[in-house]
């Protein structure tokens, strides 16, 4: 989704990824979302609201395959309905994350 002058007001819901913010000075930033909404206003200002977000540089590849692999051993495991639902979720985030950072 790319924000133009004189873009429809709209709301959009966010899922799990990465956005990146482009700077009038030319440079850029990427940063993942745990997921939220993006509110474009009549003067094509954008509002990013998300429970989390976190710049793209402070993961590591290596990390996130080590937490995938747990969160796939909970899901599939014998534990709580609870428990596997919340691995079923990390690993949606996680998976998400693994492929913005390649």
């Amino acid at each position: 989704m790319g924000i133009l002058a004189n873009h429809v007001p709209s709301i959009e819901q966010l899922k799990p990824g990465l956005i990146e913010v482009i700077e009038e000075a030319g440079g850029s930033k990427q940063f993942f979302l745990s997921g939220g909404f993006a509110t474009v206003q009549p003067n094509s200002l954008l509002s990013i609201n998300a429970v989390e977000g976190f710049p793209l540089e402070d993961f590591s590849a290596d990390a996130v395959r080590n937490q995938i692999n747990e969160a796939q051993k909970i899901a599939g495991g014998s534990g709580s309905e609870q428990d596997i639902a919340e691995a079923k979720i990390e690993l949606e985030v996680l998976e998400s994350l693994q492929a913005a950072l390649k």
